[in-house]
């Protein structure tokens, strides 16, 4: 059996992470000839990687993507001649970790099966739902394997020479993905997949579902799919369901295989949105921090992960248990941790000191303003005046620390709002992230036994008007973090449609981080509380958020009754509704009747699914608009479909933006620079 595989890989950055190098060389086990083609003209880190395993490496520009990939590497790259070699043909791309069992283990059970003309690892079943989208059932593209009666066919080499370059990622998911499959077998090929889908497919279509974006533990575990996508990370699946199935799945990667983890994390970490790791992987931690001091030396806190199991094993190691003995059995305990307690309100010291005189660990207390230090100076604390403006080269003094606490006080008086406000506030800090020794002892344990946590904060404020706050995101400041991001070289992934996950000034940080703040002007301080988690992303870090079981069990109920309230008064304008989709639909439909009744002329800004989804609630728009230079269709539905540029009163209407978050962002930016005032996205 002679295979020839492709491999295709797009970094923007130009990295090859050492994920792809375990894919190669599994992959490698099971082909003869192996061709990794880059989409991208370089690759600036990682090169030696593909050296090691590919028998030739193609660099193109990254058009049409992954299928535009396969057609230049088969087309212009190889040549149908060499191609008429091999007896079976391996198309892969990058989006997968894994495998979590041999490669070769897969392709000697694909043979030994009933032999098909092509197969691959999974697969989508045919889906039709009314209203939303249908497409036919298909192999998912991540994987082909294609047997020699269809490799040497007229009908591959043509399909191939025809398919165009896709401009864009959802053409094509529905042009080249979803259409595979289905073009072949119409000209009689048969094809399988690798891993067990219907034992979760359904006789209506309507609820078929892509498996491995919604239950990957079960696929990895129960239904022979050894491998986990990278784009089910990024998703959110909070619609209808909870998100439990991921992190399983990385437990049991972990646990139950031979994998090494890490290859997932270093990958996520660097190219993911760090607000996407923090909601769909719920890196939110609990610390059971109830037990008395002079009981927890024998064990340690209990530690858990949100709705998880206890992470904690060992009480041992740089961030063990072991730092927190009594000073005669403790050593170097004051070079790993540091407390450090900025002052700026004149009423804070008692409550402050309440929780600091609990914590036998080194602390520095500091502030711009003398005279805010002296209670504590008072009390034997180490005090230093530091200027706002130096404040950063402070904090990166420590960086020879493991951990580092920083924490702000918090106004307590009446001056300004009701006290009783601002000590809720100050105790959702507090308490959350220096309520005690045992609980700081299971802080530091979460850092010891998660060697990708990077940062631990304390959950947002949801009480008072900090209510209003949420969902504030970037709060009009993106323009300017992107700048100082870009001004400071600090590598993340930042996305003006995903703020992030909490702003906050607020935290436990590894101290090594602290090493790379870089130099910030006084005048860019006031952003920093935006930029702490993108920080600890350019150091390989993610960053989470802790609380105390005592507050967590408050904060649900408190949680449960603000929902309910909201719920009553949406019921009360929209009326009942059955999910969460369900609900966005009926505010949607309101606020379009609305727009629609108060605008003449109405233009709809897109074609897509968006746009046929709200088609029937959009009486006669005038037109559809696409960007210019886009592909579009004459018309949509007997009305016209127009570019942008064809409008030159375009001020005088009200546009309708049907796409997704990223593109109503750009599009609503463009719009405004053409002086269009009224703009509703959906």
């Amino acid at each position: 059996m002679r295979r020839l595989g492709i491999y295709l890989t797009y970094d923007r950055q130009g990295i090859v992470d050492a994920y792809i190098g375990y894919m190669l060389k599994e992959l490698k086990t099971c082909v003869e000839y192996l061709v990794v083609v880059c989409n991208g003209k370089n690759v600036v880190q990682g090169k030696d990687i593909l050296e090691n395993y590919a028998d030739e490496i193609i660099y193109r520009e990254n058009i049409g993507l992954d299928a535009g990939g396969f057609k230049e590497a088969l087309i212009d790259f190889i040549g149908w001649e060499k191609i008429s070699a091999y007896d079976e043909l391996v198309l892969m791309n990058d989006s997968l970790f894994g495998p979590f069992c041999p490669m070769k283990r897969i392709f000697d059970e694909m043979d030994d099966r009933e032999r098909v003309d092509f197969w691959g690892l999974s697969g989508h079943s045919v889906f039709r739902k009314e209203g939303i989208d249908s497409f036919p059932a298909h192999i998912q593209s991540f994987f082909l394997t294609i047997r020699s009666h269809m490799l040497h066919s007229d009908h591959f080499r043509d399909y191939w020479e025809k398919i165009p370059y896709f401009d864009t990622y959802e053409r094509v998911v529905r042009e080249y993905e979803m259409q595979f499959t289905h073009h072949f077998s119409r000209l009689g090929y048969t094809y399988s997949v690798y891993a067990d889908i219907e034992a979760n497919n359904s006789k209506n279509p309507a609820n078929n579902y892509c498996q491995f974006r919604r239950i990957p533990y079960e696929l990895i575990k129960k239904r022979n799919f050894p491998f986990l996508k990278k784009q089910q990370i990024a998703d959110d699946k909070l619609d209808e369901q909870t998100q439990e199935e991921l992190l399983q799945a990385i437990h049991y990667i972990e646990k139950g295989t031979d994998y090494d983890v890490s290859l997932i994390w270093k990958n996520i970490i660097r190219t993911l949105n760090i607000t996407d790791l923090q909601r769909n992987l719920h890196l939110q931690y609990m610390i059971d921090s109830k037990q008395d001091y002079e009981n927890f030396y024998s064990k340690p806190p209990c530690v858990r992960r949100a709705g998880c199991t206890t992470i904690h094993e060992s009480q041992t190691g740089a961030f063990g248990i072991s730092e927190f003995m009594p000073p005669n059995r403790r050593r170097n305990f004051h070079s790993k941790v540091m407390i450090i307690v900025c002052i700026s309100h004149n009423q804070s010291s008692e409550a402050v000191a309440e929780y600091l005189n609990n914590l036998d660990m080194e602390i520095r207390v500091i502030s711009d303003n003398g005279e805010l230090l002296k209670d504590f100076e008072k009390h034997g604390y180490k005090c230093e005046v530091v200027a706002r403006e130096h404040k950063i080269n402070y904090l990166k003094s420590f960086h020879i620390y493991d951990a580092v606490c920083i924490l702000n006080d918090v106004d307590l008086t009446s001056e300004l709002r009701p006290s009783y406000i601002g000590k809720s506030y100050f105790f959702s800090i507090w308490n959350n992230l220096v309520k005690n020794k045992c609980h700081i002892s299971g802080v530091l344990e979460l850092f010891r036994t998660s060697p990708y946590l990077g940062i631990l904060t304390s959950p947002q404020p949801n009480f008072g008007k900090y209510l209003g706050r949420l969902g504030e995101g970037w709060d009009g400041k993106f323009e300017e973090i992107y700048k100082i991001v870009n001004e400071k070289k600090i590598n993340c992934q930042l996305s003006e449609d995903k703020p992030p996950f909490e702003k906050f000034e607020n935290l436990w940080i590894r101290g090594s981080i602290l090493k790379g703040l870089g130099n910030w002007k006084s005048e860019e301080l006031q952003f920093l509380p935006y930029i702490w988690s993108y920080i600890a992303q350019d150091a390989g870090f993610y960053s989470g958020v802790v609380e105390s079981s005592e507050y967590a069990a408050m904060n649900e109920v408190n949680m449960k009754y603000y929902l309910e309230q909201i719920l009553e008064l949406i019921r009360h304008s929209y009326g009942d509704f059955d999910d969460i989709v369900d609900l966005k639909k009926k505010i949607s439909q309101a606020r379009l009747h609305e727009f629609v009744q108060n605008h003449n002329h109405v233009l709809v800004y897109g074609t897509g699914v968006l746009a046929r989804k709200y088609k029937e609630l959009l009486p006669n728009p005038e037109a559809y608009i696409v960007s210019d230079g886009q592909l579009k269709l004459d018309e949509l539905d007997g009305i016209p479909v127009k570019y942008l540029s064809e409008f030159d009163n375009i001020e005088n209407y009200g546009i309708i933006l049907c796409l997704n978050k990223k593109n109503q962002v750009d599009v609503a930016k463009r719009l405004k620079r053409h002086g269009v005032k009224d703009i509703l996205c959906v």
